[in-house]
């Protein structure tokens, strides 16, 4: 992630060297990303068992996050109050709270309309793009957009009465072709290129592999 300079008045979460303030005491890089993903593959799995409650909004969108991250940052939950990209800029965080309730809202008056796996895929296709270019959070935006697609995926199959269908991150091949397709539609609002992707693993759930979801980052 990049970030602006300290001078335009957002508060830096860095420690002095460039690794995230965090509750572990961490202070290497692959050593804190190898905690984070033991520690969020267990949560994600206690996810899949028992999501509590799922209003699809800005609320249940912070818990998700708070409660991956919560044994590791001071900033669970936390909508970021920092400027950052990658190879994009992301949405400036005075508007992210907006600009988050704004998508959520407005999705309750669609997903009662999806009656179909293609119209389910083009939902979904453009829902996580709008979600992505927000990127709400300091770090943990991949895995908490991918576990509330899960989630969101779930209710829409269950109340249109559609197949149980999930996105099966681990069918995708080349991990570049996928960045480059995310980046393309969050930049370009072009779907194209991760629709065809999403079409590849949108795919009728295998409970087992459920349990898995959320290792790409």
């Amino acid at each position: 992630m990049g970030r602006i300079d300290e001078a335009l008045n957002y508060k830096s979460i860095y420690e002095t060297n460039g690794v995230l303030t965090n509750k572990l005491g961490i202070k290497d890089e692959e050593e804190l990303n190898k905690a984070e993903r033991m520690i969020t593959s267990f949560k994600l799995a206690k996810l899949c068992l028992n999501p509590g409650e799922q209003t699809f909004d800005i609320k249940h969108y912070l818990s998700i996050h708070k409660f991956l991250f919560e044994d590791i940052y001071p900033f669970a939950g936390e909508i970021r109050n920092e400027v950052i990209s990658k190879r994009i800029p992301f949405c400036l965080p005075q508007y992210v709270e907006g600009e988050l309730k704004k998508l959520l809202d407005g999705i309750k008056f669609k997903i009662g309309n999806i009656h179909s796996r293609e119209e389910l895929l083009k939902f979904i296709t453009e829902f996580y793009s709008d979600l992505d270019i927000i990127h709400p959070f300091r770090e943990g935006n991949g895995r908490t957009e991918r576990e509330f697609v899960r989630q969101l995926i779930d209710y829409i199959c269950k109340i249109n009465g559609l197949d149980e269908y999930n996105l099966d991150y681990s069918l995708i091949e080349d991990r570049n072709e996928y960045i480059n397709a995310v980046v393309k539609a969050d930049a370009l609002l072009d779907y194209s290129d991760l629709m065809v992707i999403f079409d590849r693993i949108l795919v009728i759930k295998d409970k087992e592999k459920d349990k898995k979801m959320g290792s790409i980052e």
